[in-house]
């Protein structure tokens, strides 16, 4: 009587259990795009990775949209590149980052150092008028250096 009553239990709950997972499978490829995920963190990662891409896709390799501009006291009140293309109301257009203006933007990075290096004057002046001549036709944004640093 017993061996009956538990093995009714288990011609019962293993096609609930077998459903419950297909049922779980397919929520987690619809979630990745139809493919099925290998890892649930690469998974969780990826549908990070493409919200913060799908706005500004076209940035260049060695910027990314959280990446400090500017610093301020508190962490919290850093500006990131995409707070600042959201100010410029950047987009991409033909596949190069452009502001409201129809400019390509530009990204300049200044050498920062804490001890300047020999010849620190001619490296600032060569940097510049490397800035003033990608001014002259591009909008540029121009990365502060950390405070900590210097």
């Amino acid at each position: 009587m017993l061996q009956t009553s538990i093995s009714r239990k288990r011609k019962i709950l293993t096609p609930v259990l077998l459903s419950c997972l297909v049922w779980l499978l397919l929520g987690a490829a619809v979630a990745a795009g139809g493919r099925a995920p290998e890892y649930g963190a690469a998974l969780v990662l990826t549908q990070a990775n493409s919200t913060q891409k799908s706005r500004f896709e076209c940035l260049p390799k060695d910027v990314h949209s959280d990446d400090v501009v500017s610093y301020n006291k508190r962490a919290k009140g850093n500006v990131t590149v995409e707070k600042t293309l959201i100010q410029m109301k950047a987009q991409c257009r033909k596949s190069k980052l452009t502001d409201a203006k129809r400019r390509e933007i530009r990204f300049f990075r200044p050498s920062c150092w804490g001890n300047p290096p020999e010849g620190y004057l001619e490296i600032q002046q060569r940097e510049n008028s490397e800035l003033q001549k990608l001014k002259r036709t591009y909008a540029v944004i121009v990365f502060a250096c950390d405070p900590m640093i210097q």
